[in-house]
């Protein structure tokens, strides 16, 4: 949605049920989750796990599209999904339908006191102000006019912020969690960040929470950072105090500090409790152990340490470039014993592993061995906004793999990474500085988002590098990925001859806006339209996570 256009787009959680509703994977949400303290002892239980999903796209009372909102829904839907929900799927219902859904869903779900509950809105909200003076938010469903050409009309289609008050309080269930991607307006929950820390007594008391993505009248465009963010946290983003959980208020913590950056102060997420001191003492729970990959078989998991720490040399070591050649023959044999294994499809090995070919020279540059050389071309990429322009791309070599953890602990002397496994593994959990510095010691740098992009597709523009239909065997997703990474080099390459350019994990770039930087590519984590050439991810240069890698040009 344009920013000229005063209307806020809107996303709203908790949980509910509806007459013209798609349910999926009925199984899913039945299975019990358990609540493991740090001894190891079971401290609660949800028995059922479900949400609704609601998006309003198409209007019929003079409300722009929303293209964005059917993209939200279908990745919220399975993110939600993979972390043990229920899921129930509304697409443009009425004002009728919806309340019916919200009646509906809680009278079969909301009355078991052990269920969590998750309700998710994506669709237009709009704020009035009341004749006292005060703001009311509205979200709008899809009969609702716009209240510049009918006033009236919408007021009597649009539904309040206050009818969630009366929603919240007819759930019996212990736990419901409201989020809205909208300029919100209403006074019913504090803002209080005043939480107990003891993740017992969280989970044994009641609570409904609410997450907004802005305050009242900030604009909230179409496609949504919120959602983004609310997906990467449920990756284990949100996991602030690492104890392999997340609350609802470690996620609305996160939300506000991520929105906020990449929105550069556009919007200000609000989150807090209902005003009731009857349903203000627990704190929402996402077990986070099973989708991360983390082991949970002692019942609890351990705590990563984040602090990272200044790399160093190995003693004797007076140049870390050649430091790097010296890894090439070890890093080359794992890779090679990777690409022997069968694969899926009969593909041949030799599209896998492109024979080794000698250094190319063009334009005087020479490549060293595992860089492969991209000559100097005009192609027509993608803007951040979206707007479309001709890129003029000088030469330059870029590694074929992305940067692994043997690589990057002999240059640095730590691997930082979450998923330690063999070192043919992407190095992660790296933040830009620490991609720089690397790049730097080995006589390297990062490179910019075009170079990155014009690397991997030396044809024609695709919508993804290697055409227009999405096909797993090139990457690494959350699809096929099993929730963690993968050896370098085990998916075919792009036309030039790189692995990973999709998936695996996103790779930080030089390129950036105000005090955000690009990475580029996708990740283990990320669904299949999300591998698409033009996507782009924003994060704050110190920012670390397991999603995030990179590889080096010179």
């Amino acid at each position: 949605m344009k920013n000229n256009i005063n209307i806020c787009a809107f996303i709203f959680l908790t949980l509910a049920c509806l007459s013209a509703v798609e349910a999926a994977n009925i199984r899913r949400g039945l299975e019990p989750i358990p609540v493991i303290d740090q001894e190891g002892n079971q401290v609660a239980l949800y028995k059922e796990s479900h949400a609704l999903i609601v998006g309003v796209s198409e209007y019929l009372g003079g409300w722009p599209t929303l293209l964005g909102v059917k993209r939200d829904i279908e990745q919220v839907k399975q993110a939600l999904e993979e972390h043990g929900f229920h899921t129930v799927v509304a697409r443009d219902p009425s004002r009728k339908e919806l309340m019916e859904t919200l009646e509906g869903f809680i009278n079969q779900y909301g009355q078991q006191a052990d269920n969590r509950l998750l309700f998710y809105f994506a669709g237009h909200g709009h704020t009035l102000k009341l004749a006292f003076g005060e703001d009311m938010g509205y979200f709008v469903p899809a009969d609702a006019p716009h209240p510049h050409q009918d006033k009236p009309g919408f007021l009597s289609k649009g539904l309040n912020m206050e009818l969630m008050q009366v929603y919240a309080k007819q759930i019996q269930s212990k736990h419901a969690l409201f989020l809205f991607d909208s300029c919100f307006s209403g006074s019913f929950f504090s803002l209080s960040r005043a939480v107990p820390r003891n993740i017992s007594y969280k989970t044994s008391q009641p609570v409904r929470q609410f997450i907004t993505s802005g305050s009242a009248n900030e604009q909230v465009p179409d496609d949504s950072v919120f959602r983004e963010q609310f997906i990467a946290a449920l990756s284990g983003e949100g996991d602030l105090d690492e104890d392999g959980y997340m609350t609802g208020m470690e996620l609305g913590e996160f939300l506000q500090k991520k929105v906020i950056i990449y929105t550069q102060g556009s919007q200000h997420p609000q989150y807090g409790k209902m005003r009731n001191p009857r349903l203000d003492k627990g704190d929402f729970v996402f077990p986070l152990k099973s989708s991360v990959g983390l082991d949970t078989s002692s019942g609890f998991v351990e705590k990563k340490n984040r602090k990272l720490e200044t790399g160093r040399l190995r003693p004797g070591l007076e140049k870390n470039q050649s430091a790097e050649i010296q890894l090439q023959a070890e890093e080359g044999q794992n890779l090679e014993e990777g690409r022997r294994r069968p694969r899926q499809k009969n593909l041949e090995i030799a599209a896998l592993a492109p024979k080794k070919l000698p250094a190319v020279t063009g334009h005087d540059r020479k490549c060293p061995e595992k860089m492969a050389f991209v000559g100097g071309r005009v192609f027509v990429a993608e803007k951040d906004g979206g707007a479309l322009e001709e890129i003029d791309l000088q030469s330059f070599c870029i590694d074929k793999y992305e940067v692994t953890q043997r690589q990057f602990k002999f240059i640095m002397g730590e691997n930082p990474s979450h998923f330690v496994g063999i070192g043919s593994h992407p190095v992660e959990n790296i933040s830009w500085y620490q991609a720089k510095k690397y790049c730097e010691r080995v006589g390297k740098r990062l490179p910019t988002e075009w170079e990155w992009e014009g690397s991997g597709n030396t044809k024609a523009r695709t919508i993804y590098f290697w055409g227009d239909e999405f096909n797993p065997d090139f990457a690494w997703f959350a699809g096929n990925s099993g929730g963690r990474t993968h050896p370098v080099g085990r998916k075919t390459p792009s036309s030039n001859g790189l692995h990973d350019m999709a998936g695996n994990v996103w790779e930080w770039t030089s390129s950036g806006e105000g005090e955000v930087k690009f990475l580029r590519g996708g990740s283990w984590n990320t669904f299949a339209n999300g591998m698409r050439v033009s996507d782009r991810r924003r994060s704050d240069p110190s920012f670390a996570s397991s999603t995030f890698g990179f590889r080096c040009v010179q």
